[in-house]
């Protein structure tokens, strides 16, 4: 596939010049990499190809499904906490499995790679932890044994069902048809369970990741992804925003 050739047809349309053409451009070019591209490593390629063209950060797909096959019938894997530590443990089918997702992992060698196994889903069996498994480069590990951590999350004193709105300060996903500094009503607050959607992340844990559903910029509902401590997002209680918008 000549991938810039095809990125520059989907885009053709759009205005390039403002950064809602670009999201609607890069919006595109990802369902279009949805439907036509199955392979893992070919669609993270070609959105690599869609982020350096728009100046985006790119999408990624984690599902290792078209490389390693589905995941066997009979696979299990149980993870559970004692007192000795994590323990995983598999069948011959599990093992087999996660052996080929960690080499591939391994194989394709691609910075903050990943492969989630969720609780619920195969391989994972019965009452489990969920796992995700990451390949990062030696300097990962360079900067871990330096002692460089993540900086502490400040935990916010707000419910989810109390949001009425919400404004996003910073960066926003490419997929988001979103706009900084604007207030958006919120319509709906749920718990996160898995579901495939836009997300903007500042961790990894899920107890205080809830999707938000929303009227985008396009005037279409939609639901998005965020944690309640993302100091990018600003969240808005209904007194809060008697006035300002209809909420």
């Amino acid at each position: 596939m000549d991938q810039l050739r095809v990125v520059d047809d989907l885009i053709a349309e759009y205005d390039l010049s403002q950064e809602t053409g670009r999201k609607r451009a890069y919006r595109k070019c990802e369902e279009y990499a949805t439907e036509h591209i199955a392979g893992r490593v070919e669609y993270n390629a070609f959105m690599g190809a869609v982020s350096e063209k728009l100046g985006m950060p790119a999408t990624r797909r984690d599902s290792f499904v078209e490389e390693l096959g589905e995941v066997p019938e009979n696979a299990k894997l149980y993870l559970r906490y004692s007192r000795a530590g994590p323990e995983l443990t598999g069948n011959a089918e599990g093992l087999r499995y996660l052996a080929a997702l960690v080499t591939e992992l391994a194989d394709q060698s691609i910075e903050d790679d990943h492969a989630h196994l969720y609780a619920g889903r195969p391989p994972m069996y019965g009452n489990t932890y969920p796992l995700i498994i990451y390949h990062e480069p030696d300097a990962w590990f360079e900067r871990l044994e330096a002692g460089q951590e993540e900086p502490s999350i400040a935990v916010r004193n707000i419910e989810p069902s109390e949001v009425a709105a919400l404004c996003l300060l910073g960066s926003i996903p490419p997929g988001m048809l979103l706009t900084k500094q604007r207030l958006y009503r919120v319509l709906a607050v749920r718990a996160y369970d898995g579901h495939e959607i836009w997300e903007k992340r500042i961790r990894e844990e899920n107890e205080r990741f809830f999707i938000f559903t929303i009227i985008n910029d396009d005037g279409v509902q939609e639901s998005f992804g965020f944690d309640l401590d993302d100091s990018e997002v600003l969240l808005f209680s209904r007194q809060d925003i008697a006035g300002v918008c209809d909420a």
